[in-house]
Parts: structure tokens; C-alpha cells; sequence
């Protein structure tokens, strides 16, 4: 019975004392110097960074986009229709959007290049109609030209 108790009371003490080392080893890491805060910063920076270009990438704006804008056009029209149509064919170009508006129409053309060489590729027959308003990086502005203004 002695050495029950004996036994018992050592095992008691053991987890005493190895409580009281678990308790010392955790106060310990107060006392670790202290750092710049000049890393952490940097870090949060680079990964801000990082951030903005997924978003640049996953958002990008249309740099090669061709943009042409017809004022004085109705949307049923024959001449706009061609204009796509022979947009769609030529070399670069995958696709046209059309927006309409009020007699004005916005055309805009996946390209890499000026607009200008897009419109200098078309055949004649189909640039007749239009008239060059003004051009300039990224878009064209046309005129179309009616009855009218004939």
C-alpha cells in the first residue's frame, strides 16, 4: 500500500512540475526583442501589388480595341450591314460589336493596330457611303452620307 501511494504521490508531483515548465516556456515568448515593422510592411505592399495586377489581368481594359462611331445611320440600312460584314473579313479582325443609339452607331473591332489601317484595307465600294469625320488612335468617327447631304 505504501508503494501505491508512493507511486501515486510521485506521479502527482510530475504533473505539477511539468505543468509549471509549460506555463514558464509560455511566458517566455513575451520577452522576444522586437522587430521592425519595416518587413511586415513591404510584405502587405508587395502583396497589394499583387492584387492589383490579378485584377488588371482579370479586368484588363480594351487597349486593342478599334472603335467606330457612324452618326446620321439608321439600323436598318444596307451600307451598315456591308461595313460589318466586310469588318468581319478582314485579316485581325475576330469579331464586331454593334451599340445603337439616336441615328448613331458604335462599331467596336478587336484589333491590333490603328483603326485607320482598318478602314484603309476596305474596299472602296464599301467606304463610299461614309465620310472620314476624324480619326484618331482608337476610334474613327464617319458620317454617313444620305440623299441628302449628296
Amino acid at each position: 500500500m505504501k508503494i501505491i501511494c508512493l507511486f501515486f504521490f510521485a506521479a502527482l508531483l510530475s504533473s505539477f512540475t511539468s505543468t509549471g515548465q509549460v506555463k514558464n516556456g509560455q511566458q517566455q515568448p513575451n520577452i522576444v526583442p522586437r522587430t521592425s515593422i519595416k518587413p511586415a510592411a513591404d510584405s502587405i505592399k508587395m502583396a497589394i501589388d499583387d492584387a492589383k495586377s490579378s485584377f488588371n489581368t482579370l479586368f484588363k481594359t480594351h487597349k486593342d480595341t478599334a472603335t467606330i462611331a457612324i452618326s446620321n445611320i439608321e439600323y436598318e440600312d444596307s451600307n451598315l450591314a456591308n461595313l460589318k460584314e466586310n469588318l468581319k473579313k478582314l485579316k485581325g479582325v475576330k469579331s464586331v460589336s454593334e451599340e445603337y443609339k439616336s441615328s448613331n452607331a458604335l462599331l467596336k473591332i478587336p484589333f491590333k493596330g490603328k483603326p485607320t489601317d482598318l478602314w484603309d484595307e476596305l474596299p472602296a465600294s464599301v467606304k463610299a457611303p461614309f465620310r472620314l469625320v476624324e480619326a484618331g488612335d482608337n476610334f474613327i468617327s464617319l458620317k454617313f452620307k444620305n440623299d441628302k447631304d449628296n
